[in-house]
């Protein structure tokens, strides 16, 4: 059945397993304040056993059941909507509990990270959600997004050309903007954001991010096809008072993040942001002519504030970034003409966020979500150019209750989603304004081993007409400590086949576009087994995956010919085949060992036939150890990466020395990382592809940037060899 479910809430599950188990009771409150005595009972918090499915939730007196834990020390969670969540470690059994939480605010949506892991998969949700923490993030110098996920194994990052030194992303073997990317439930990366959107997020910015395989809940929209990934910044109440950030590579790329919040009153907090990056030295180690890395310049800011209050909820900012961008040829005597790519990008954006609650109805909200956002993009390659606007508008509404008990949950509401582009290549003027409202409902429901939830939503195109969108989780629990996940969804997403395949602009490729492009429509199904276990007293965690990704249409981005790129519609298949398996042990309390495999399997169907997805490797391992003394003092950070063959497009109509191989090399990557924690601040040493591993001669026909043959495009391996790094973070908490 092609439905799906979804849900970004990880509410639990179960209350008894068999009469005669022993038990443990308590009621939960709310504390008014840290000095007053009055409590008022909590009905419908959830209650469970941290990286178990035990779980329970409170009548309406506040009042909870829940089955004592099969091993101790045991660590109880608690969390309700609006409230602060509480943790309690139990080394012994205990009953009659009393929990009473806080009221503060957090609009995301609430996921519990296993606190000694640096990064989790959950048990509790009925969606593939892995967490990582600023624990993870930190394991690497994390300049922005893009390099946060070089030690997880579930998002893919390769550089999109041998000349911008621009990453992107791959989830479950396809390109990123199959992949729904926010911050905060915001749609961030989309349109003029695909190519280098991710960049415009330090990473010191980001507090966890969530990534969630398989098609998206519907309350987000539409676009997912791949999955989400959500990225939680520091929250105004939560982050440290000042934090400062530094950073400076071999390269001469320095950063510097400036972040400071403050708490105004017991409502009221702010927090501002500020980045500045440098990469000023022309440097060409290969001796090709070109830029190892381009000249850039970045300037990023965002101040946030929230509103806490008992019965309204907010959030507000504003976000802008200024970017330019300068690779190329080098002028020399030898060069006096040449190929040159400058890309400036300016966006702003406003976005808000409400909240109502129910306090008599704490299992009832309202939310408001708008978001309002101006993008100017401006490129130069060579003799092409493109330059675009876009201007955008979201708004997205959800009302939430349940049906009877807290076991039936329901979330509907209604979106409106607006884009208008001005796009400019090469003197051809085109563009198009996009308007599309939607409604949707989904619906949760918990029993005691098991999780479902079933979503629906409408929404009409105003170009293309109705696009309905069902989407199904299913999670079944058959231990305590093991999840097992069905999901199946569809997804939709217009094109915008310019700035997503910026890349091929590095060419002298002809850009053929088919000008009847339709929306790119795709189901997602998938399965996936988590289960958490102790073996030689050693925790350990094993998680299997498989995803099937079937397209009804896609834009098909055709590089076949050496001499064009075409974009056109699909006639015939499209489909993608990802498996994933991911091993985990906590050796001691200080070191951490974590080993996955990838397969993927990708065809299209392209005019001359059914080929392998060009550039993406058939298989890759990914192997990270890390190691941390006493109080955190000291850490050590090791990730191993290998890749395997891909299949090349063929270049045999070119020049004999112009021609490469059917397939790219097998290779190993080594990154390293030492860590000095001290009191307020810590200093941090590493190194990237430490193998010094180098794609050789990685732009065709160098020499003549200008001739039909040349081509910057065909990356499959790193560009520059090893790179060292230095860095500090600084903080008051």
């Amino acid at each position: 059945m092609k439905s799906k479910i979804i849900c970004c809430f990880l509410l639990i599950m179960l209350l008894v397993k068999w009469g005669y188990a022993q038990k443990i009771t308590g009621n939960v409150y709310e504390l008014e304040a840290k000095e007053s005595k009055t409590k008022q009972s909590l009905p419908g918090a959830t209650i469970y056993w941290k990286n178990t499915s035990l779980g329970a939730i409170t009548n309406e007196n506040g009042y909870f059941e829940i089955e004592s834990p099969t091993t101790y020390p045991a660590t109880l969670i608690v969390s309700y909507v609006g409230y602060q969540s509480d943790s309690l470690i139990f080394v012994a059994y205990k009953n009659n509990i009393t929990i009473s939480l806080s009221p503060t605010i957090n609009l995301a949506a609430f996921e519990v990270v296993e606190r000694n892991k640096s990064s989790a998969v959950s048990l509790v949700s009925p969606i593939h959600i892995e967490t990582l923490s600023e624990k993870e993030l930190g394991k690497a110098a994390c300049c922005n997004i893009s390099e946060s996920f070089e030690t997880n194994a579930s998002v893919d990052v390769n550089f999109t050309d041998a000349v911008s030194g621009t990453k992107k992303i791959q989830m479950l073997g396809l390109d990123g903007f199959y992949t729904q990317i926010q911050i905060e439930n915001i749609p961030f990366v989309r349109g003029l954001s695909s190519a280098y959107g991710l960049t415009f997020v330090p990473g010191t910015w980001a507090n966890s991010i969530q990534i969630k395989k398989g098609a998206g809940s519907v309350v987000n929209g539409y676009e997912s096809i791949t999955g989400q990934i959500n990225i939680e910044l520091q929250k105004p109440d939560e982050a440290d008072k000042l934090f400062i950030n530094g950073y400076l590579n071999q390269f001469s790329r320095a950063e510097l993040n400036i972040q400071a919040a403050q708490k105004l009153n017991a409502k009221w907090s702010t927090a501002q942001f500020a980045h500045i990056s440098n990469q000023s030295w022309e440097l060409d180690h290969n001796d090709d002519t070109f830029l190892d890395m381009p000249i850039k310049t970045q300037y990023n800011f965002l101040n946030r504030w929230k509103y806490s209050g008992k019965k309204h909820i907010a959030q507000f900012g504003f976000r802008g970034v200024y970017e330019d961008l300068y690779a190329g040829q080098i002028v020399s005597d030898e060069v006096s003409n040449p190929f040159k790519i400058n890309v400036q990008t300016k966006q702003a954006e406003i976005f808000t966020k409400n909240g109502i609650l129910f306090p008599s109805k704490p299992y009832k909200s309202i939310g408001f979500i708008t978001s309002s956002k101006y993008h100017e993009h401006q490129s130069v390659y060579g003799l092409k150019t493109f330059n675009s606007i876009q201007k955008s508008g979201y708004f997205n509404s959800i009302y939430q209750t349940i049906i009877g008990n807290t076991f039936n949950t329901i979330r509907a509401g209604a979106s409106l989603v607006y884009d208008n582009y001005e796009n400019n290549y090469n003197d051809s003027l085109f563009g198009r304004e996009e308007v599309v409202p939607g409604v949707f409902t989904e619906y949760h429901l918990e029993k005691k081993k098991s999780s479902l939830v079933m979503g629906l939503r409408y929404d009409y195109h105003n170009l293309f007409g109705d696009f309905i969108t069902p989407r199904f989780h299913y999670k079944y629990n058959f231990t305590d400590k093991s999840a097992l996940r069905f999901s199946a969804g569809r997804g939709y997403r217009t094109a915008n086949p310019f700035i997503e395949n910026a890349a091929v602009m590095s060419s002298a490729r002809v850009v053929v576009v088919n000008q009847n492009l339709l929306p790119e429509v795709a189901w997602n199904y998938g399965s996936s087994l988590t289960h958490n276990f102790h073996l030689f007293n050693k925790e350990m965690t094993v998680d299997i995956d498989y995803f099937y990704t079937d397209f009804e249409n896609q834009v098909v981005v055709d590089i076949e010919n050496p001499r064009a790129v075409s974009f056109y519609n699909l006639q015939g298949k499209s489909y993608s085949h990802s498996f994933q398996a991911e091993y985990f042990i906590q050796i001691t309390k200080q070191l951490e060992f974590k080993g996955a495999y990838k397969w993927y399997g990708i065809k299209t169907d392209y005019q001359d036939g059914l080929k392998e997805k060009p550039l993406v490797p058939k298989h890759r391992i990914l192997l990270n150890v890390a190691y941390f003394t006493k109080f955190d003092k000291w850490k050590f950070d090791a990730t191993l990466q290998g890749f395997g063959t891909s299949r090349l497009p063929s270049t045999a109509d070119n020049l004999p020395e112009n021609q490469l191989a059917s397939t790219s090399d097998a290779f190993a990557t080594l990154n390293a990382q030492i860590t000095r924690t001290f009191k307020h601040y810590e200093i941090y040493l590493g190194a990237e592809n430490i193998t010094n591993y180098k794609q050789s001669s990685p732009i065709v026909s160098s020499q003549n940037p200008f001739d039909s043959e040349f081509d910057a495009s065909m990356i499959w391996g790193p560009v520059n060899g090893s790179m060292v790094y230095i860095g500090f973070r600084y903080r008051i908490k």
